[in-house]
């Protein structure tokens, strides 16, 4: 079983950018990152022992990290920024620029909320989806023999309307796509519980604010320097066509038009791949 754990940032109404990013690894990983993140939240150099790591909390000194000096929080971030970037745990993650969507036609909108994709949120959702079954596929072939290997995915709590969209998005994939049976469960948990979310958290907040910067410079109020091997994660997001832009959203539309032309074919060959309605 590979368990895969999310996070989401930038995920509110107005915002400009949204991501959604995670790793995925099996227990033994997962195990060993557990304990190596306890260990570094357990460090006497800190001004007390946080229950959890969340990355907010620790940018603008609130809450366990209130109180806390600039380089004791750039030193804890540091830290678990360099435990995620040793591990084997594989990166995965998306964003859509809310205005590439807002740019396009109405008929464009509608061509796009046929397949489900009403939304940058649903976006995000159902490309790191994707990417994670398509990872999990090349990985279960690259066996000899091949093997059979499912995926759980686990997401921090989410509101009821987000967490409800999300296992739409989810069951479809179950329903109609071939792929379907790597999907094993989803299911959402408090960071507090499960440290690979804290992670999770980290990769999404670092991942939105590097985005947001870049595309809107004078908007983002993160200003802790990222490790380098942590941008190469932030990095293989975007070389992996996971950041939805104008030109990406684009593409996407040109995808779904093909899409649209090749149904009935689709239909008669395929059923099992045909995208959400």
């Amino acid at each position: 079983m590979i368990y895969g754990y999310f996070d989401g940032s930038g995920t509110h109404d107005s915002s400009r950018v949204f991501s959604l990013c995670g790793f995925l690894g099996d227990p033994r990983m997962w195990d060993d990152l557990n304990l190596e993140w306890n260990r570094i939240l357990d460090k006497p150099d800190w001004p007390k022992r946080p229950s959890e790591f969340h990355m907010y909390d620790c940018v603008h000194a609130l809450r366990e990290f209130e109180g806390w000096s600039l380089a004791q929080r750039l030193a804890i971030y540091g830290d678990l920024a360099g435990l995620i970037t040793e591990c084997n745990v594989l990166a995965i993650g998306s964003v859509c620029i809310a205005d590439a969507l807002k740019s396009c036609t109405q008929s464009e909108r509608q061509l796009l909320a046929k397949t489900g994709l009403r939304s940058p949120m649903d976006v995000v959702f159902q490309l790191a989806l994707q990417m994670a079954i398509s990872r999990i596929h090349q990985y279960a072939q690259a066996h000899i023999p091949p093997i059979k290997e499912e995926l759980s995915l686990i997401f921090d709590e989410e509101p009821n309307h987000v967490a409800e969209r999300f296992h739409r998005l989810y069951n479809h994939h179950c329903r109609n796509h071939h792929t379907g049976w790597i999907l094993n469960g989803i299911a959402f948990e408090k960071s507090h519980k499960l440290t690979p979310l804290q992670a999770a958290d980290m990769l999404a907040y670092t991942t939105y604010h590097v985005e947001l910067k870049k595309r809107f410079s004078t908007l983002s109020d993160f200003d802790f320097p990222v490790v380098p091997g942590f941008i190469r994660l932030i990095e293989n997001v975007a070389a992996s066509g996971g950041v939805f832009d104008y030109e990406n959203v684009r593409r996407l539309l040109l995808t779904r038009f093909i899409d649209e032309a090749n149904a009935p074919y689709a239909l008669s060959r395929h059923p099992q791949d045909i995208t959400l309605s």
